[in-house]
């Protein structure tokens, strides 16, 4: 055995605990090399740590045991993507040195442990797909490495904590299907280097912060499904680099500003549903990569596409105006303030 007898028994009751003799891949599990055991890393010059446990889709099926606190140089926790169940155990905050925690596509339950304000070098979170319950961003808006955070399609019910802009570096938020409530705080401006944003399917509500377009690393957004209200941020057409922006579903009101005609980048845009008036501006002609365009549901002016964009729209691929109060069928599976522009 070259590994710590604590961490040699925690990993035998992660293996008997988990089922695994019926594991997908169980190749040298019980050994005397631990670190040959599939999806175990060891690191060390004579005695070796444990580092990496790497098991997602690999059909483990049980609990996670409440001794994963004696691998205390764990580094990278991956269980993703198994049949666990039951709560995620407190003693995982113990692991000082953990960076990296992916506990998605599951069946754990319960509440997620306040002592994961204990793992401060905490990089990436992915809890998603599970039925968890209670409050997770108010545990972890103090965990200022944190670049990802995946926490999606579970049973949260909590508002965006106003502190959130203390993760700032984080790159990567999606919490969409969680029972999020209250409004977009403005203080998530103060994250620069957010790239994907999606707080889709929640019970969000007010209006998109004016000053959005501060975000400069800002890329994609999804807001659909949700009781925002108000006008469309001037601000927001200022991120040039935006892909894809998704506010179906909703209560929005008032024209397309102008000002987004610069979004050239743009792939997706759906507005489908809400309250909107206006044309669709001309700088939406220049829009070459456009393919996903829907409009529909809404109380645009007639015609919603000016005639001289009409070639651009007519080439676009998947695409619905159909205004509100019509039936067609779709086959498709849907100026507030100034910030200095």
């Amino acid at each position: 055995m070259n590994v710590p007898v604590l961490e040699c028994n925690m990993l035998v009751n992660l293996y008997n605990i988990t089922d695994g003799d019926n594991w997908n891949d169980n190749s040298n599990w019980g050994s005397a090399d631990v670190d040959s055991w599939y999806g175990i890393t060891a690191i060390g010059a004579t005695v070796k740590n444990v580092w990496f446990i790497s098991l997602g889709s690999n059909n483990l099926n049980g609990i996670i045991p409440t001794n994963i606190k004696d691998l205390t140089q764990l580094i990278s926790l991956n269980l993703s993507n198994n049949q666990l169940y039951g709560p995620i155990p407190t003693e995982l905050g113990e692991l000082n040195d953990l960076e990296f925690l992916l506990l998605g596509f599951n069946q754990l339950s319960g509440d997620v442990p306040a002592s994961i304000t204990n793992l401060t070098n905490l990089q990436i979170l992915q809890i998603q797909d599970n039925q968890l319950i209670g409050t997770v961003l108010e545990h972890v808006s103090g965990l200022t490495q944190l670049t990802d955070i995946w926490i999606d399609n579970n049973q949260f019910v909590e508002p965006i904590p106003n502190d959130i802009d203390q993760l700032s570096a984080l790159e990567y938020f999606s919490a969409m299907n969680v029972g999020l409530t209250g409004q977009i705080p403005d203080s998530i401006i103060s994250l620069d280097q957010l790239e994907h944003l999606f707080l889709a399917d929640n019970s969000l509500s007010g209006k998109i912060p004016i000053c959005i377009g501060q975000m400069a690393a800002l890329k994609q957004i999804d807001f659909s499904h949700n009781q925002l209200t108000g006008h469309l941020p001037l601000s927001l057409g200022a991120l040039t680099a935006f892909d894809f922006i998704t506010l179906n579903d909703n209560n929005l009101s008032g024209p397309i500003p102008e000002f987004w005609g610069q979004l050239t980048l743009l792939q997706g845009f759906y507005l489908n549903n809400n309250r909107f008036t206006g044309l669709v501006p001309l700088g939406f002609g220049d829009m070459s990569q456009m393919n996903q365009f829907y409009l529909n549901g809404n109380d645009f002016e007639s015609p919603v596409i000016p005639p001289a964009i009409d070639s651009w729209y007519q080439q676009i691929p998947n695409r619905n105006i159909t205004p509100q109060g019509f039936s067609e069928e779709i086959f498709y599976a849907d100026f507030d303030g100034s910030c200095g522009f």
